[in-house]
């Protein structure tokens, strides 16, 4: 593997992984870091380390160059993994984080009920039967897919109306590393910003 592969697949997208992971967690954990814990400095966001995501869970994507060409070469093969597992182009497996709501033990005269709307005095108590171990509040999946060799365009006539599809040639040239750190800068801000908006953060 070359230099600038092993550079690609450092920032993109292994560092991409780790730091949605890195901000969710922020968000929404409700313990705080422990005074030792490790900051993570990428895309100019300071986010605390978790040992939520283990190195062995990482370790997967710092390679996906390498992924992707043993999903080429294995193209042919019959055996297919289902998609909940890998993505079905790359064989890179997709990062989906949940985010729960546990479940304390509830007393033989404690019941687990949902208020539709909070706000209202006169809501209706549902009681949710059987009690869960846990309630999902949210879930985000990261996938990677790698840009195609090709990009296709319709041609449109005079008036407007679209005609046949047809191949135009290369979809561009590579984007530089510090392009994409760039774009991870703002993408990252504003996931920090969302995550503190959202319904679950409450």
């Amino acid at each position: 593997m070359s230099n600038d592969t092993q550079k690609a697949d450092q920032i993109h997208p292994f560092r991409f992984y780790t730091k949605l992971f890195y901000v969710l967690n922020h968000a929404r954990a409700t313990a705080e870091p422990g005074p030792n814990a490790k900051v993570d400095k990428w895309f100019n966001l300071e986010t605390p380390d978790s040992d939520l995501f283990p190195r062995e869970s990482r370790d997967r994507y710092k390679s996906i160059s390498t992924s992707l060409s043993a999903s080429a070469s294995n193209s042919s093969s019959s055996l297919s993994l289902p998609s909940s597992s890998f993505s079905s182009s790359t064989g890179v497996p997709p990062l989906e984080i949940q985010v729960l709501l546990t479940i304390p033990d509830l007393n033989t005269n404690q019941v687990l009920v949902y208020l539709p709307d909070s706000s209202s005095s006169t809501s209706t108590r549902n009681r949710v039967q059987p009690t869960p171990k846990h309630v999902l509040l949210e879930k985000w999946v990261l996938e990677f897919t790698p840009r195609n060799a090709t990009h296709r365009t319709r041609d449109r006539d005079r008036d407007g109306r679209e005609g046949a599809e047809e191949a135009s040639g290369p979809a561009g040239s590579s984007v530089a590393l510090s392009t994409i750190y760039k774009h991870g800068i703002p993408l990252f801000r504003s996931l920090f910003s969302l995550l503190r908006i959202l319904p679950a953060w409450k």
